[in-house]
């Protein structure tokens, strides 16, 4: 299943040359990614409630075409990849209003307890496991 945030582009995320900074792009997909978590009933504040972290270990960002000041854009978010000890979350940001593609990018996470412990969280919280593998999952089957 892939989830769609919607954002526009603040005046403070441009550099000297009009366009959106590099460093903003892993906010968008950080933005992208808690939204696809509280859609999939799994949001962070319940996983981290829990005793649980998804620390980031891995991020790609491929810039294809630039956002400037204004623009309205989407980040698509999917997990591509999960197991009982990692997810990796897919992005692509578009332009809105032409569906132009700006960046895709990956992130890859771990799961571990408070003391940032990897844990497998199948084991641990089993719900929480389901929760986010069905979800992943209702697109590709339908």
């Amino acid at each position: 299943m892939a989830t769609e945030t919607s954002l526009q582009v603040k005046y403070i995320e441009v550099d000297r040359m009009g366009i959106v900074h590099h460093s903003i792009y892993p906010l968008w997909f950080e933005k992208g990614r808690t939204d696809y978590l509280r859609k999939a009933g799994a949001s962070n504040s319940q996983i981290g409630g829990r005793g649980f972290y998804l620390p980031l270990t891995e991020m790609e960002c491929r810039f294809k075409s630039p956002a400037r000041h204004g623009d309205k854009v989407t980040v698509i978010t999917r997990i591509s990849h999960m197991s009982c000890v990692k997810v990796k979350f897919e992005y692509e940001v578009l332009e809105k209003e032409k569906g132009r593609l700006l960046a895709a990018g990956k992130t890859v996470h771990v799961w571990t307890n408070r003391r940032i412990e990897p844990i497998n969280i199948e084991k641990e919280a089993p719900e929480i496991y389901q929760r986010l593998r069905q979800f992943s999952e209702s697109c590709s089957t339908g």
